[in-house]
């Protein structure tokens, strides 16, 4: 009992010690751009979100504006939100995985990372 509680004491100590890097990790990320896309036969929508997925821009094919084309926008613009979604969850991931070179901080974080990712 006692070496898990030495253990994530070490771990918190190290994870306080490396706030600088967080942060730096943190601008790093928003400035990053990850996108999705997604094309139908009435046209296209293409999504930029940062990398720490705030949506930063969305592109509509005009053909998509109309109302008999409702459907298909909401479609298009679900795969491809969901797509740069998952591209920012994968670089905040490698992000992680930088910072801490790895390094499984208590057990089963890998594990999490890798689920996060889903």
């Amino acid at each position: 009992m006692f070496k898990n509680l030495t253990n994530f004491a070490s771990a918190m100590k190290n994870l306080t010690q490396l706030g600088p890097q967080v942060r730096a990790m943190q601008l790093k990320l928003e400035s990053a751009r990850v996108y999705g896309s997604s094309k139908g036969i009435d046209g296209t929508v293409n999504v930029e979100m940062s990398g720490l997925g705030i949506v930063t821009n969305v592109d509509i094919s005009s053909t998509l504006l109309q109302p008999e084309h409702k459907s298909t926008l909401e479609h298009l613009t679900k795969d491809a939100m969901n797509q740069a979604n998952r591209a920012a969850k994968e670089l905040h991931i490698q992000a992680i995985r930088d910072l801490t070179g790895g390094a499984e901080i208590f057990p089963g974080f890998n594990d999490m990372l890798k689920n996060i990712a889903g």
